[in-house]
């Protein structure tokens, strides 16, 4: 029999897993019939897991040993690092199965928690598997390598002295002394952008994978098509207005964050204006404008609030594009917008974070 330290027994099972959730955990059932999460595995596998923790409707538990693996399993992740730190969760999966995984476990989401049938078709727009990120947090280390990540799991730091994912210059950067216990490294090559000069720095959010952007951005251009008035909500430094300007006769921008009030003004055009509030309470101020507005949200992976959604759905844009980081919540406001009356006419996914179970998703909603 094993114990952990702390003398409680390990309970370990052999079972097969069904398939993958969101986050990238193994779906399978124990021999009572209730739900057990799983790190580490792949749909189809049989596997040793060991439960980490029971609760009443639900286990989690970790892969021991692969018994009979996937055949999308890559056998040697190439990160030295792997395991250890925090990211990265999905190296185990060759790059085609993680776009695939991605794929159903949107289908998923959407099937349960929106009531709705994606096509089996739909898109997820990928780009290189590594040295895709422009930016990153990285920690302060007591080693000879400066910088490094979280642990997984921990608060401690993994020392990095070259990581797959991050660009080269970022990489160059690892190696750069600091009296900082953190920072944010910023490949600034979005002033560049595209033909466009968009301001940003590392202190304000801008998107990680710069080579992918482009795709999202012609996405969000062709769902906008041009109109009368855009209100682009949740605006950040104004990266989206900055290429849809031109199509409309007005723009106007919200930000509840004030730092990126500074980058948005030299970003946008003399037909935008911008307002520094939250998106709740512009929205409820001036709601007689949104149902002749094309309207542009992004908001952060909580998705938007009920007050926010409940304005939408009171009055209703003549189109709605939703620019989502997380799967889940778009999912369950895709469900409270359908039910208002809007109907869903394309939805896209982006594969911005390559080795990981992230997915960044587009759904344009108009009204009959």
């Amino acid at each position: 029999m094993d114990y952990h330290s702390s003398g409680k027994e390990i309970l370990k099972i052999q079972l097969r897993i069904e398939k993958c959730v969101q986050g990238g955990l193994g779906l399978t059932h124990l021999p009572d019939g209730s739900v057990c999460f799983v790190e580490g595995v792949l749909p189809g596998e049989l596997a040793e897991i060991e439960i980490m923790e029971k609760k009443r409707d639900f286990s989690k538990a970790v892969a021991v040993k692969i018994l009979e693996a996937n055949k999308g399993r890559r056998r040697n992740p190439p990160c030295k690092y792997y395991g250890k730190c925090g990211g990265c969760n999905a190296q185990y999966a060759e790059f085609e199965l993680q776009i695939e995984l991605l794929k159903q476990i949107v289908l998923d989401l959407f099937s349960r928690t929106a009531k709705l049938n994606l096509p089996q078709d739909f898109e997820i727009h990928s780009g290189e598997e590594w040295g895709y990120r422009s930016r990153a947090q990285v920690f302060a280390t007591e080693k000879n390598i400066p910088w490094g990540f979280r642990e997984r799991a921990t608060n401690d730091v993994v020392p990095i002295e070259k990581c797959l994912v991050l660009s080269q210059n970022l990489n160059e950067k690892l190696k750069e002394n600091s009296n900082f216990k953190k920072r944010y490294l910023f490949d600034n090559q979005s002033e560049k952008f595209l033909g466009k000069h968009i301001q940003a720095d590392e202190s304000v959010f801008f998107q990680s994978n710069l080579e992918l952007l482009p795709k999202l951005i012609d996405g969000v251009k062709k769902a906008a098509s041009g109109g009368e008035l855009l209100l682009d909500i949740f605006c950040g430094v104004g990266l989206f207005s900055a290429f849809l300007q031109d199509m409309f006769g007005q723009v106007i921008a919200i930000e509840q964050d004030s730092r990126c009030q500074k980058f948005a003004e030299k970003n946008l055009g003399d037909n935008c204006v911008f307002f520094a509030m939250s998106a709740e309470e512009w929205c409820e101020k001036n709601s007689e404008l949104l149902s002749r507005a094309c309207v542009l949200i992004d908001p952060p992976r909580t998705g938007i609030t009920d007050k926010l959604c409940n304005t939408l759905c009171k009055n209703k844009a003549s189109k709605l594009i939703y620019v989502s980081c997380n799967p889940a919540t778009l999912a369950r406001d895709t469900r409270k917008l359908l039910n208002s009356g809007y109907e869903l006419a394309d939805i896209q996914g982006f594969a911005f974070y390559p080795q990981t179970f992230h997915l960044e998703m587009m759904g344009v909603f108009k009204c009959p």
